[in-house]
């Protein structure tokens, strides 16, 4: 009786094994990426949301630093683990929302997510490398995935832009005649374009004023 029990328990446990085998084996896997909203942020600007260099993977302790080299463009480092890759760090897409499609058919809508962990390192749920390897000056392609599922992927359009803070016009000189175009765009006389925008907000706090236009007098006469 012992040994038909004991037969019985060990056949149950094969059984049950194969159940669990059978239900990872069949977890559903991700098969398609689409976009419903894009990111806050497209535009990037040169000196502010990227620097160059690459990030070189230290020996022991699993942090790095930034080594310059001309041509290469990385955003600024916010830590994780996968920071040596493509995408030289993480890339900000606060905003975005991706609508995924499972092996089983059904979907699901995700939004971009960081947490910060107690270490200071930063996790992201959704990961980006630049089409083509590395970001330029200009427009870029970037290609979003799940770590679960590397291979699946879409792709939006970032554009990497060099301003000066001051220069609206793009002249090169910092002067009146740009504090007088933010005026004038503040009492909507004038349009401008992203990237005069960026130039003209010269406080960073994503509105055009005559605060900015103060700051741009300012270092003209080389106070600020």
């Amino acid at each position: 009786m012992k040994i038909i029990k004991r037969t019985f328990s060990v056949l149950l446990a094969f059984v049950m094994m194969l159940s669990l085998f059978a239900v990872n084996g069949s977890a559903a896997s991700i098969r398609k990426i689409e976009i419903v909203e894009l990111p806050d942020k497209t535009t990037f600007v040169k000196g502010t949301d990227w620097d160059y260099g690459f990030w070189q993977y230290p020996e022991g302790d699993g942090y790095g630093k930034f080594v310059k080299s001309e041509g290469i463009i990385s955003f600024l480092h916010r830590g994780g683990y996968f920071s040596y890759y493509q995408d030289r760090g993480m890339l900000d897409m606060n905003g975005l929302v991706v609508k995924v499609t499972y092996s089983d058919g059904k979907t699901k809508n995700i939004a971009y997510k960081e947490t910060l962990h107690s270490n200071g390192v930063v996790e992201q749920n959704i990961y980006a490398s630049p089409k083509g390897g590395e970001y330029k000056l200009g427009e870029n392609t970037v290609e979003i995935y799940f770590l679960e599922n590397y291979n699946v992927y879409t792709t939006y359009k970032i554009n990497i832009v060099d301003v000066k803070k001051g220069d609206v016009n793009s002249d090169g000189k910092i002067n009146s005649t740009d504090a007088l175009i933010v005026l004038n765009y503040s009492v909507q006389n004038l349009k401008l374009n992203e990237q005069q925008k960026l130039a003209a907000d010269m406080n960073g706090d994503s509105k055009i004023n005559s605060i900015d236009a103060l700051k741009i007098l300012r270092k003209s006469v080389g106070i600020e």
